[in-house]
């Protein structure tokens, strides 16, 4: 029994050893793949991910959210020291970044609809509608805290809004 056990862990090892360099090269393949897919089609997005990816991963952006303005000075901070990359190619990454990641605007929790909730905040209408629900029955929202006490609403998902909430 201890030589077929023996025998097993050595043919498990080498199978590892011979499959692993096409394990690497699909795993890379698979990640470039999910990568493309989860930044947004649209003109410069090639050339952001070309040029930025030299230092980070592109995918990086997703999930924040700024003014064209704000855009301008990261990629300005970024390519500093990129003699390289032309002013035009800058340009386009802006203008990439800016259609993809826009600033988002504020929700007044307290005038908005149940459906301007649901689309400014990615809710379901059921939850859009208890916090309308419940500032007619309790009077306005004074902070993000008072949001919370809607029932069926996560605390965290109060807190990542708290940039874009007006009271």
């Amino acid at each position: 029994m201890g030589g077929l056990a023996a025998a097993l862990i050595h043919c498990s090892q080498l199978m590892t050893r011979q499959s692993a360099p096409l394990f690497g090269v699909a795993l890379a393949l698979l990640t470039a793949d999910a990568r493309a897919q989860s930044l947004p089609e649209g003109p410069g997005r090639e050339l952001f991910q070309t040029i930025c990816s030299e230092c980070h991963e592109p995918a990086k952006v997703i999930g924040q959210h700024k003014t064209r303005s704000e855009w301008q000075s990261k990629v300005t901070e970024m390519l500093q020291e990129d003699p390289d990359v032309t002013q035009q190619e800058r340009e386009i990454i802006v203008n990439y970044l800016a259609a993809s990641f826009p600033q988002l605007s504020k929700v007044n929790v307290n005038k908005a609809s149940a459906k301007d909730l649901e689309n400014a905040l990615g809710l379901s209408a059921k939850l859009a509608e208890g916090i309308v629900r419940y500032r007619e029955q309790n009077g306005a929202f004074h902070s993000a805290e008072d949001l919370k006490k809607v029932n069926g609403l996560e605390a965290a998902k109060v807190d990542s809004w708290k940039e874009r909430l007006e009271f």
